[in-house]
């Protein structure tokens, strides 16, 4: 197995997995139908605090001083796909944080295509969701965003009672009012890499 590295979420989309007979390629991240559905944007006192914990932490990191999520586990196919079995809820709010910070300060789609290879798994609605919402400019002058997102035309409302849906969205404006007035936020996030994981230690292939 290879050594471990720290390396940023958009690195995970092109992360090289060395085994003794073979090198692999990650092209997408997938999170199973066997995983739980994303639970940090649940409405409990509980969830509150570990969800602006988390956040505080995140913004810290970009404006100050970085931070190592730790590590996250999973498998890798012959196609590339990590299906990830272990650090979904910190995955998941870091591709919700990429496109906040994408889409407000207009990145290029070609910067953040890698946001088009994460998928949800657990239900079709969900899935669909994120792949809607990667190419989705909510107006950040009228809020709250999430009310802009059950707006749209592709949304529809029977997506309201997705867990992992409900959970986004309320994500989504939590990281809108956490992080709304911090400049360079995708510089942070991408070039200067404030925010990183050791991936490769727990990370194995498997044929199929």
């Amino acid at each position: 197995m290879a050594n471990s590295y720290l390396c940023t979420f958009k690195e995970l989309f092109s992360l090289d997995i060395d085994e003794s007979e073979k090198v692999l390629t990650v092209s997408k991240i997938s999170i199973p139908l066997i995983q739980r559905d994303y639970a940090q944007g649940r409405d409990n006192p509980d969830i509150n605090r570990i969800r602006k914990k988390f956040l505080g932490a995140l913004k810290d990191a970009v404006q100050e001083k970085p931070i190592c999520l730790d590590f996250i586990y999973g498998d890798v196919n012959d196609s590339g796909v990590l299906t990830l079995l272990d650090g979904q809820q910190r995955i998941t709010t870091l591709f919700l944080l990429h496109w906040y910070a994408a889409q407000r300060e207009n990145i290029s789609k070609e910067e953040y295509e890698f946001l088009t290879r994460f998928s949800y798994e657990t239900r079709p609605s969900s899935r669909e969701f994120c792949k809607r919402l990667v190419d989705f400019k909510p107006d950040f002058d009228s809020l709250p965003l999430t009310a802009q997102i059950i707006d749209q035309s592709w949304f529809p409302l029977d997506w309201q009672n997705d867990p992992t849906i409900k959970s986004m969205l309320v994500m989504i404006d939590e990281i809108n009012d956490t992080f709304k007035n911090v400049e360079n936020l995708w510089k942070a996030l991408i070039e200067d890499r404030k925010i990183q994981f050791y991936p490769q230690e727990h990370i194995y292939l498997f044929d199929g």
